[in-house]
Formats: structure tokens, sequence, C-alpha cells
């Protein structure tokens, strides 16, 4: 199986930052968690593939297996936690 991930653009990982540290500033909002993503995972594949039909190029592939420790799927949740 290919491996999928969470791809996530820069720009908007940036943005995430950026609010994350304005939050930051304000002393009653403490310390809190965000997890940054899409919430769905795209397989390396499909990631490929997609920058080929963009560019209008091929991209030469290496289809090897899985280098130790690699998780086969991960991806982000987006949901937030309930605390009570």
């Amino acid at each position: 199986m290919l491996q999928v991930r969470d791809y996530v653009h820069v720009v908007d990982l940036a943005d995430g930052h950026i609010a994350a540290l304005k939050k930051l500033s304000d002393p009653k909002i403490g310390c809190e968690v965000y997890n940054l993503g899409t919430g769905k995972g795209t397989s390396v594949l499909e990631m490929v593939t997609a920058f080929e039909k963009v560019s209008g190029k091929k991209i030469p592939l290496q289809i090897a297996g899985r280098r130790p420790g690699d998780s086969e799927v991960i991806y982000a949740s987006i949901k937030r936690p309930r605390l009570n």
C-alpha cells in the first residue's frame, strides 16, 4: 500500500502559526494545542499525479517499500477536543 499523508500548503501552515502566536499574546487564553492539517489523507501517488496534471510534465518515480519506522497512514485530526 502507498503511504498516505496530510498535505498542507505552506502559506496555510504559516497563517496557522501566526494565528496561534496572536492568541498566545492574550494572557486569558493560556496554553492550547492546535493540529494544523486538512483532516484528510492523500496518497503520495495522488499528490504526484496532481503535480503532473498541473505542470504538464511527467515526474519520474521510484516505488520502494516503506522505510523502517514510517507510518503507512498519518494525517491530522482537525477536531477540537472537548474539555470538561
